[in-house]
Order: C-alpha cells, then sequence, then structure tokens
C-alpha cells in the first residue's frame, strides 16, 4: 500500500513538474509576443505626429510665411516669388476642390488652397520629409498624405497647357545678347552664355 501511495505521488509530482514547464514555456512564448508587437508598434510611431503636438493649421509656419513673409521668404520655400504664387494659385484654384465651410461632412485639415499650393510646392523644392511637412503646415501624416496625392493630381493638371510653366530656349538674339554681356564681364569668354535650371545647377552653353 505505502509503494503504491509512494508510485502515485511520483505520477503527481512528475505531472506538476511537467504543468510548470509548459506554463513557463508559455509565459515566455506570451511575453515574446507582446515584446514583438510593442517593437512593431514602436516602428510604426516613431516618426507619427498627432493633431496634439502640431500647431493648428491656421497658427502653423506656413501661415506666418504667407501672411508675413517676404519675396526671398517665398523663393526660399517655393521656388516662387509672392506675385508669381499667386498666379499660379488661380490657376491651381480651377483643377483642386476644396469643399466649402457649410458643406456637411469633416471639413479638411488644409481650408485654404495657398495652404494646399504651398504644401505640394513645399514638398517638391525642399524635398522636405514628412514629418518636417507636418510640422510646417500643422497636419497629421495620414491627412497630410492624402493632401498632398490629390495636391499633386491637381498641380500636374493646372500646368498643362500653362504658358508661364513652358520652358523654353532663348532665342538666337537673346543668346547673343547674353554672350555680349558675359563677355564684357569675363573678357576671355566669347560666344558663351549660361543659366540656371531654377534649382542649383549651371549650365553653360557656347554659341
Amino acid at each position: 500500500m505505502l509503494e503504491e501511495d509512494e508510485g502515485i505521488l511520483l505520477h503527481l509530482c512528475e505531472a506538476f513538474k511537467a504543468h510548470n514547464e509548459r506554463v513557463r514555456d508559455a509565459h515566455r512564448d506570451v511575453h515574446q509576443l507582446m515584446l514583438e508587437e510593442k517593437w512593431r508598434i514602436a516602428m510604426r510611431t516613431r516618426h507619427y505626429l498627432t493633431s496634439r503636438c502640431l500647431d493648428a493649421p491656421c497658427e502653423s509656419a506656413w501661415m506666418t510665411l504667407y501672411m508675413h513673409g517676404s519675396d526671398v521668404n517665398f523663393l526660399n520655400a517655393t521656388s516662387l516669388t509672392r506675385g508669381a504664387f499667386h498666379q499660379l494659385l488661380s490657376r491651381f484654384a480651377s483643377f483642386y476642390d476644396l469643399p466649402p465651410p457649410s458643406s456637411r461632412g469633416r471639413p479638411p485639415k488644409l481650408r485654404y488652397l495657398h495652404q494646399v499650393l504651398g504644401l505640394v510646392l513645399s514638398f517638391y523644392v525642399g524635398s522636405m520629409e514628412q514629418s518636417s511637412l507636418c510640422i510646417m503646415f500643422g497636419v497629421p501624416p495620414s491627412p497630410l498624405s492624402r493632401t498632398l496625392r490629390r495636391a499633386e493630381e491637381a498641380l500636374s493638371l493646372a500646368l498643362t497647357g500653362y504658358a508661364p510653366a513652358r520652358i523654353s530656349w532663348p532665342s538666337p538674339l537673346r543668346q547673343a545678347e547674353l554672350a555680349r554681356m558675359v563677355n564684357k564681364r569675363e573678357p576671355l569668354l566669347t560666344h558663351t552664355f549660361g543659366f540656371i535650371d531654377g534649382k542649383t545647377y549651371v549650365y553653360v552653353y557656347c554659341i
């Protein structure tokens, strides 16, 4: 009888030990899964900005630039002077649909067309990261991406057939005039003129 009791106790001890090992393994697996999930969340959100940490769009850096910036400020941000920006804005307005404040549904984060055009131009000119654009315009990443995509499509349509946006080579008379100006400044350079493509690349051409 005693031997049977000892055998039962041994089986119970082995079963209890095996159970504890399985529980410990399960805890370790669950802990590992939780760590992996937290890591995935951290990777998704490490560069994510929420509305709470951003200025309101009407108080953003872009609004300050638009309201008080000089032509130099506009050139640095958009590659256009204030006058050229408004000229393009009047064209852009025909291709970008901005719902009025009285419309139903959630209003867009950017409520003015100049904000939308400024966004896409700042993206192209400065090659700014999304987080920098979010801070500059006061818009979280998701709505900013949607707005930027629509703005790119509208700008592409607006520039099609738009005469001020065309790229044209100087006429022969203009080339000769530019060459004389260059030669007057640099006598060793003859029949040569140069121009800039709007960015930082300087082109030299001989005629």
